[in-house]
């Protein structure tokens, strides 16, 4: 959808620019079709400019400008040409996620990643988020899989929309940088053998050791739902299984804190190799 440059005036709730952003807010199917994401605060909108992503438009409130960190914001905004539009506190707050308001919100365009990304590097480290419900807790992981090296995130089964705000925004920007897919489990896995990419499902009580386990190779490591787990039939069709061992009665961790685990091993034992001290 098309807007016209920002004319100065504050814009209402009836604008074509806020009913958008309130539809694209509770509907996956209308950020799908258009393939956008919401970007909320000064961080994010800040993470979205750097990454070079394509920023749609932007709408602030009169607040954005109150702080440094906000003006010095709205100056590289300006240079970097997208509309702006400016409306009271209290319409922006109407049409975000974020439960502390923002005064900035910006609707960027998802990365267009091409379906080998991340899939063929010498030793790909990919993490495989299966049914998880919580956007925080996947956003999270997002984040975790950046920062430990992971050269692809898949979504898959009855997962959260990675899109949802409350998922954006947990990523702390990372969703800007590391090609992330939404994929169908099978065909996930049909893509990883083509590609010479072992699959390892993350268990609470079987498989080895994850300390053990050689995650130096090309991997993929699923993590699916707290307490219940990957789906029985996708768990079976996996190449083996790794395991955390916990001290009881401690009997799961989370799937944020166990991909990072897993993630940050398997980081460390590939330093490791290529330091020589493997």
């Amino acid at each position: 959808m098309e807007h016209p440059p920002h004319s100065g005036e504050p814009i209402g709730r009836g604008h074509a620019v806020v009913r958008r952003l309130r539809a694209l807010r509770r509907d996956r199917a209308l950020r799908d079709s258009e393939s956008v994401l919401v970007a909320e605060g000064t961080r994010l909108v800040r993470e979205a400019l750097a990454s070079g992503a394509e920023i749609e438009l932007i709408v602030t409130s009169p607040r954005l400008r109150e702080r440094a960190e906000g003006a010095g914001l709205a100056r590289e905004l300006a240079r970097a040409g997208p509309p702006c539009y400016e409306t009271a506190d209290s319409v922006l707050e109407s049409v975000q996620d974020a439960r502390g308001a923002q005064p900035v919100l910006a609707v960027v365009r998802r990365p267009a990643w091409t379906e080998g990304t991340g899939l063929t590097p010498t030793a790909p480290l990919v993490v495989v988020a299966c049914g998880l419900q919580d956007p925080g807790n996947l956003g999270a992981l997002v984040r975790s899989a950046e920062a430990a090296g992971a050269t692809a995130c898949f979504v898959c089964g009855d997962s959260v929309d990675p899109f949802h705000p409350r998922a954006v925004r947990a990523t702390m920007g990372s969703i800007f940088r590391l090609p992330l897919f939404v994929a169908s489990p099978l065909d996930l896995l049909r893509r990883l053998r083509q590609h010479g990419i072992a699959a390892l499902a993350a268990s609470a009580h079987e498989g080895r050791d994850y300390r053990l386990a050689d995650l130096r190779r090309p991997v993929a490591l699923f993590l699916g739902r707290e307490g219940s787990g990957l789906p029985d039939e996708l768990d079976a069709a996996l190449d083996g299984r790794i395991r955390i061992p916990l001290r009881p009665p401690v009997e799961s961790l989370s799937v944020g804190a166990a991909a990072a685990v897993l993630l940050f091993e398997a980081a460390r034992q590939r330093e490791a190799a290529v330091s020589g001290d493997a």
